[in-house]
């Protein structure tokens, strides 16, 4: 049960925080008591209810950030006649404050990121064929849906496995030791 009192000795951006923490959703323009009464509403939907629920905070720029940047091992293929003759493809995702994506090469284990996989996930394409109706005799279409790329969800690299590729980058070249990068 909610102290009404305590609610209302709270300034009114004290009770839009409230409101903001609890997940309520409120007009810009709402009067003070209209909240005060939204909050109150909102405790007698959940009282005896809800227990034991932690209060997410909202998530910041920072953390959003590296949410996104989550990296999935993984290998793409696309079953899309549209990919045909490309070697890879091209995505980037985002929203106001950060916008990941880079080249996926088809067919090659590789990282990319979560919103990126998402993305991809939900591509398809569609095939129309004509089939002959028996009783008519006219083409009608037929119609299926496939999704576009086909992804196989590898597991991230061992602490050994990441030693050994460092080892052999570094003897084959790919990567730039300290010593060349500051002679640049």
């Amino acid at each position: 049960m909610i102290d009404l009192n305590y609610l209302e000795s709270k300034t009114f951006p004290e009770l839009k925080e409230i409101a903001d923490e609890l997940g309520i959703e409120f007009a810009k323009n709402i009067s003070k008591q209209k909240l005060l009464d939204k909050i109150v509403e909102d405790d007698n939907e959940t009282e005896g209810v809800v227990e034991g629920i932690k209060i997410v905070k909202k998530e910041s720029v920072g953390e959003l950030k590296k949410r996104m940047n989550k990296l999935i091992r993984c290998r793409v293929s696309s079953s899309s006649p549209h990919n045909k003759g490309r070697n890879g493809i091209t995505k980037q995702v985002g929203n106001k404050h950060h916008v990941v994506g880079k080249y996926i090469p088809f067919n090659t284990i590789w990282h990319m990121q979560e919103p990126v996989y998402e993305s991809l996930m939900g591509k398809t394409w569609r095939e129309t064929k004509f089939k002959t109706d028996p009783t008519t005799g006219n083409k009608v279409p037929v119609v299926n849906v496939y999704p576009a790329y086909n992804i196989e969800i590898l597991p991230q690299l061992t602490a050994k496995e990441i030693k050994d590729l460092a080892k052999d980058q570094s003897a084959r070249g790919a990567i730039p030791s300290e010593n060349e990068l500051g002679n640049g």
